[in-house]
């Protein structure tokens, strides 16, 4: 299993959700973030560099696009949990 999978399970089931809860909502964001192939576990190759970050870098990264996203006056449709 891929590390950033292994990570985002380990994070669900953290916050309460049961294994097989864990797995399913980790397999399906990560196969919409572009970090598992479509239909399967398998880690794309942005899926296993960010699988090799800790959590801090992946979140500098990621505070990073958004940052050169406002600069370029792009704003695409993100879940901020209401912060904004």
């Amino acid at each position: 299993m891929p590390a950033i999978l292994e990570d985002a399970v380990k994070k669900l089931k953290d916050k309460g959700y049961s294994e097989g809860s864990a797995y399913a909502i980790a397999t399906k964001t990560l196969q919409e973030s572009g970090d598992l192939k479509k239909g399967t576990n398998k880690a794309t190759k942005k899926g296993d560099h960010r699988g090799e970050m800790s959590e801090a870098t992946r979140a500098k990264t990621r505070a990073q696009k958004y940052k050169m996203e406002r600069k370029e006056g792009r704003k695409f449709e993100r879940n901020t949990g209401g912060r904004d």
